[in-house]
């Protein structure tokens, strides 16, 4: 018998409700089901049958482990070969899961099957440009049937598969920026500047560009001699992101006219192979699909861009953000640590690793590379970052020692860029009782940011919670809620301080505004609740106090609401 983990119980799986806590026996050819157990992972005992390799198989797609799933899946396929719905589905599992040579076997059978399908005839056309077999990647492109995948991806692959025999042809490019791009990388691969150049003012020409588009064209113009064209650009994408690592390292590069540290930033720029190039055309598919949200499919090509050239970065990083994303942390660490220290980018990639650790729940590995950060870089935002994981651990002595810490080592004055360690200290003293210093951090920060709505709630509220400098609060509040008009908690803010001035009635439509919100916060549900009974609501005070009760955490004052319950809100006049 083969043990697998199947579904969730709590989660209402298949396998959920009447069987919770029940030993169940259901015996045929294939399945059997053992005990229940409430709020875990139902077990099931599963013999290594083809329904049961299946089943599984679909399990763990269904939880984004796609090597896992093709495993299974495979061993379906010995017992049943020549399926092609087993064979479409192993193949695309196979390449998401980056098992390359798998998804080439599956791609050459079911095409044996159905010689017509575009992403198997793309896989096996990727094997042969990666073996340099360029004339047998055309001839099997040549019978892609048309589709939006062969329009796209065609044209291009065709194109890389010409440029090895030194031929400059785009027959079925379109005038999109996305084309131009890769027609200009062609021709620079095949030395014909000119013709790049042509590529690049098509580029210009084409309308409104995205900030991603508009960085590759620069990056093209800065290769090409027209530098001030490029930094014209580099500038005007600089300052939606002003601390975009990449563009200023870019800048810095172009106006000290170093073309060829710009191609070793950027070696999309100096492509060496036609593999090299087709892995650009199918990472273009790839980002496409990641941006219309598509990542299962996105995937798929970025995993074809990565066989084509294991060291694309740029395909690196989407592989680690869309495993992060689908919270397979462990994954997502494994791509992002194969980024070099001489990325622009490579202390805050190595943060946001950090990050991931303390999500996949290992906080000890998490501070500890964080530690050597600074330590071996002198990274400030490590020690904030130290900071900000004790801080939301509720440790709040040890997260004050590393924001002071940072802070000595910025020196007398925190500049307008660190903003946010104000921000955090000030909600660390507050956290600590010590309102006067968590003010005075609050308020420099919003001198900074004064258009911030987290920040100008948290101040606001910090007064509004202590009955102090109301109509300020007030004032914040406003200008909070009109940044964030669906963000329960502002709007719960701007309600509590109307509370606080006594103007009840008035308060009432914010604080159920925010329970809408946010139904289950218990602070929520307990402030309605106050001003339900100051107004003569009583019954429905006394209902939102036991939702507060019923959504009570840690930090929920739970005899305090059994108190109103039985006895009524009392006033605060402490302030």
């Amino acid at each position: 018998m083969k043990k697998i983990l199947l579904f969730s119980v709590a989660a209402g799986g298949i396998f959920a409700g009447s069987w919770i806590g029940q030993t169940i026996v259901k015996n045929n050819a294939d399945l059997v089901i053992t005990t229940v157990k409430p709020n875990a992972i139902l077990e099931i005992e599963l013999p290594p049958t083809r329904s049961a390799e299946f089943l599984a198989s679909h399990f763990a797609q269904s939880q984004n482990e796609w090597s896992r799933a093709d495993k299974h899946l495979s061993n379906v396929l010995k017992l049943d070969p020549k399926n092609t719905d087993l064979l479409k589905r192993a193949m695309i599992l196979a390449m998401g899961g980056g098992n390359f040579d798998a998804a080439v076997a599956h791609a050459r059978a079911y095409l044996a099957l159905d010689p017509k399908n575009s992403l198997a005839i793309l896989i096996v056309a990727a094997r042969e440009m990666k073996d340099g077999q360029t004339a047998a990647a055309q001839k099997i492109l040549d019978t892609m049937p048309p589709g939006d995948i062969t329009d796209f991806v065609r044209p291009l692959m065709r194109a890389w598969a010409a440029a090895a025999q030194g031929q400059l042809n785009v027959t079925g490019f379109n005038n999109t920026t996305i084309h131009n791009y890769n027609a200009a990388l062609l021709a620079l691969y095949l030395n014909k500047p000119e013709e790049a150049k042509r590529f690049a003012n098509a580029m210009t020409r084409s309308g409104t560009m995205s900030p991603y588009d508009a960085e590759r064209v620069a990056d093209l113009l800065a290769v090409l001699d027209r530098g001030k064209e490029a930094l014209v650009l580099y500038r005007g994408i600089l300052v939606r992101d002003p601390e975009n690592a990449m563009l200023l390292e870019k800048i810095k590069i172009v106006e000290a006219n170093d073309v060829a540290r710009l191609k070793a930033l950027v070696p999309t720029l100096a492509i060496t192979t036609p593999a090299h190039g087709a892995a650009v055309a199918v990472f273009d598919m790839a980002h496409i699909l990641y941006q219309e949200q598509s990542d299962a499919s996105a995937k798929i090509f970025v995993q074809m861009a990565l066989a084509l050239n294991p060291d694309y970065t740029e395909a690196q990083l989407l592989m680690g953000q869309i495993e992060a994303e689908s919270e397979r942390y462990k994954e997502a660490i494994s791509y992002f640590q194969k980024i070099q220290p001489d990325y622009p980018s490579y202390l805050e990639i190595q943060r946001y690793i950090a990050e991931l650790y303390q999500k996949n729940g290992d906080e000890a590995r998490a501070l500890l590379l964080l530690d050597q950060l600074f330590n071996e870089h002198r990274d400030i935002d490590a020690l904030i970052n130290i900071g900000d994981i004790h801080r939301g651990e509720e440790r709040y002595v040890q997260a004050l020692k590393n924001y002071d810490r940072a802070a000595r080592e910025i020196g007398d004055t925190i500049p307008a860029e660190y903003w946010y360690l104000l921000y955090s200290r000030g909600m660390t003293y507050e956290r600590l009782g010590e309102w006067k210093k968590a003010e005075v951090d609050l308020k420099a920060a919003m001198a900074y940011q004064p258009d911030q709505p987290y920040l100008l709630n948290y101040l606001a509220y910090g007064w509004a919670d202590r009955g102090i400098n109301l109509d300020d609060a007030i004032t914040l509040l406003k200008r909070a809620t009109e940044l964030r008009p669906d963000d329960g908690f502002i709007t719960d803010s701007l309600g509590w301080a109307l509370f606080r001035m006594g103007k009840h009635a008035e308060s009432i439509p914010y604080l159920e505004q925010a329970v809408e919100l946010m139904p289950y916060d218990p602070t929520l549900n307990d402030h309605l609740g106050d001003a339900y009974w100051v107004v003569g609501r009583k019954r429905e005070a006394r209902y939102q106090w036991e939702r507060a009760i019923n959504n009570a955490d840690s930090t929920t004052s739970v005899d305090a609401l059994r108190h109103k319950i039985s006895k009524g809100y009392v006033p605060d006049n402490s302030n």
